[in-house]
């Protein structure tokens, strides 16, 4: 009976939340938003340890020339020369962060297109001769790297590209990313299927145990530098077997 309960609450939590899917979109899992909407969810015992996907940074690039026209022309040069330079650059890309207005707190990266960038264009406070956008730039995070070999590769992309005229550049926080964090539901779910059977029988045969809240999505928080744990927030009951379900 305590086996079919377990399987039956996997099952569920396995179908049921639909709406949590990303369509493999790349989320800024590290983002303020996120960590604001989900600040209060606890970590449960059950758990996965995965490193990210990307690394990416905020990318300011700023002109202050006086003339209006020279300097949004001035920007769009810089636009497109970095274009070109990570076209061949194999360790580090550009690209946008879109920022969901719902109450999710998600952040998506999405292609970069010089158009888009143009028209997020703002002046500077303070300072209506100088206007700047800011871009993402991206890596990706592999198993040997560390904090610094990764800020490093963005600093010398940072160093190395074209600054046309009066342009500045500047780096911002270093976050994130995965690709579909949903896809990891089907492995924790049966990880804490199985931690729910071991309790179970440690406590002997008179006790069985009830899941509640495998609905919730696939969460997260970040255990390292470049690592992050990811969990389901759920809460595991013993009870009597003949309430267990």
């Amino acid at each position: 009976m305590f086996r079919a309960i377990i399987l039956a609450a996997a099952a569920f939590a396995l179908t049921a939340p639909a709406l949590a899917q990303q369509d493999a979109e790349e989320i800024v899992v590290t983002a303020a938003r996120y960590r604001d909407a989900y600040e209060n969810f606890t970590v449960p015992n059950v758990a996965l340890i995965r490193r990210a996907d990307f690394a990416v940074e905020d990318f300011t690039i700023t002109s202050d020339t006086r003339d209006a026209a020279a300097r949004r022309q001035e920007l769009r040069q810089a636009l497109q020369s970095l274009t070109r330079f990570s076209d061949r650059n194999a360790r580090v890309s550009v690209a946008l962060v879109q920022q969901d207005e719902d109450e999710s707190g998600a952040a998506r990266v999405v292609n970069f297109a010089v158009e888009k960038a143009m028209l997020s264009l703002r002046a500077t406070p303070n300072r209506p001769d100088t206007e700047y956008v800011t871009l993402a730039v991206r890596t990706r995070v592999v198993a040997t790297d560390d904090l610094d070999a990764v800020e490093g590769r963005f600093a010398e992309f940072s160093r190395s590209i074209p600054k046309p005229g009066r342009i500045e550049v500047a780096l911002g926080g270093l976050e994130l990313t995965l690709t579909d964090p949903q896809q990891y539901r089907a492995q924790l779910v049966t990880a804490i299927a199985a931690d729910a059977s071991r309790v179970a029988s440690a406590l002997g045969p008179g006790y069985g145990a009830r899941l509640e809240g495998l609905e919730n999505p696939v969460a997260w928080r970040r255990a390292g530098d470049l690592d992050l744990r990811l969990f389901v927030p759920y809460r595991m009951v013993i009870l009597p077997r003949e309430t267990a379900g």
